[in-house]
């Protein structure tokens, strides 16, 4: 016990240091000091301002499981001051209905709520199960801000991904065709295009609402990483092939006097994680004490900083900043605030379900029901989504070194 206290003692001591640093290192020095000198907005406030500018906001989204982001979404949305509604990139399209007739409903008990959510998350996605809370969480908050907003006020959440059933899959190579024509295992172009799709569904989506509904002419996208880059470079190679679209830029270029295109801070998961700008970005936020801020990024040092995220390869991204790519920047919570939350709580205690879920398992992996069923794997999946989990991300360590080395002089 004396160890712990002792190394936790001496953590302190190191990240006091840190940040009683008076000088910062010359790496980060342009970073801190437009974070040092500009008054900046708080995260909500930037993109509420934003729609005051805008009419479309799209969200890059980190980590698909990580919940922090979803409490800031939640809190932007449920100000009075939004007034549009909510797409996203999670949800197969035609599960859209189910959505908000649940969103427009009004006075459920709790075990209403449960069982309406519960219904929606058998058939949102086109993967055996949504697994990431923090979508079941998005949906319960909007119901319930929905409860104090006359009808035409309430907010309704669109999802927009390839319209996809269960029910019309009856065997394994109908599924891994269709999952084929989606992200080809070869050098073939797709044939179902998911970012085109997407953004086209969003265009119906929106515009059926404005015109329904003149007031709902507001609209928060959420996408993640690539399909929420708002502009993709130049395709290089073979300058006559088609253009390659993320939806954001879809989208921006159907609506470029109304889109604004914001990334959250995020954290890299491949097998060779590199925090942007090889941490100086978030070495910058920890010395001026993170806090959370959004900003545009344009003739900022940030947005001058060469893009190097994550993207599919061929497109010339080495010869752009990230002011090309978006327009602004979140930083919401350091990365070792970050929790991926797992789990959607009492999902498989239908039993109905459960014998659904097998036959989809088994149509994915390719195997007999009865493998299925008797998989260990498959079940002790099961019983980890049936609660809810925390986590903490991988790598804080490797994470933490590549910062402090822009701290310690």
């Amino acid at each position: 016990m004396i160890k712990i206290v002792t190394t936790i003692l001496i953590s302190l001591g190191i990240y006091s240091a840190l940040y009683s640093q008076q000088i910062p290192h010359d790496s980060i020095k342009v970073f801190v000091d437009f974070l040092s000198s500009q008054k900046l907005l708080s995260p909500k406030e930037y993109v509420l301002k934003s729609f005051e500018e805008k009419d479309i906001i799209i969200l890059s989204e980190r980590d698909h499981r990580e919940i922090k982001q979803y409490e800031m979404i939640v809190d932007i949305i449920k100000d009075d001051r939004f007034t549009g509604n909510v797409y996203t990139e999670v949800g197969v399209y035609n599960s859209g209905k189910q959505i908000n007739e649940f969103l427009l409903k009004e006075n459920l008990t709790d075990s209403e709520i449960k069982e309406n959510l519960l219904a929606i998350f058998r058939n949102l996605d086109m993967f055996s199960l949504w697994p990431n809370y923090n979508f079941y969480y998005l949906l319960e908050s909007i119901y319930q801000i929905n409860q104090n907003r006359q009808l035409d006020e309430k907010i309704k959440l669109f999802p927009l991904d390839v319209m996809f059933s269960w029910d019309s899959f009856k065997c394994d190579e109908q599924y891994n065709m269709f999952l084929d024509m989606m992200e080809p295992q070869n050098n073939f172009p797709p044939v179902i295009e998911r970012n085109v799709i997407m953004a086209q569904h969003f265009i119906k989506k929106y515009n059926q609402e404005k015109y329904y509904n003149p007031n709902k002419k507001k609209a928060l996208v959420i996408m993640n990483t690539y399909h929420g880059y708002t502009r993709i470079p130049k395709y290089i190679p073979s300058p006559t092939e088609p253009s390659i679209y993320s939806t954001a830029e879809y989208i921006y270029k159907t609506f470029s006097n109304s889109t604004k295109g914001i990334m959250i801070n995020y954290y890299p998961t491949s097998e060779e994680p590199i925090l942007i700008a090889n941490g100086k970005w978030d070495a910058a936020f920890r010395f001026t004490g993170n806090k959370n801020v959004g900003f545009d990024l344009k003739n900022t040092p940030f947005g001058q900083t060469k893009f190097e995220m994550y993207n599919f390869g061929g497109n010339a991204y080495e010869t752009v900043n990230f002011e090309y790519i978006f327009d602004g920047f979140i930083f919401y919570e350091p990365f070792e605030n970050f929790e991926l939350v797992i789990g959607i709580p009492g999902i498989f205690d239908d039993e109905s379900f459960v014998a659904e879920f097998y036959r989809r398992t088994a149509l994915e992996e390719g195997i007999t029901l009865e493998e299925a069923i008797s998989s260990k794997e498959t079940n002790e999946y099961m019983q980890e989504c049936n609660k809810k989990t925390k986590y903490k991300i991988d790598n804080i360590e490797i994470f933490n070194n590549s910062i402090n080395k822009w701290l310690i002089e």
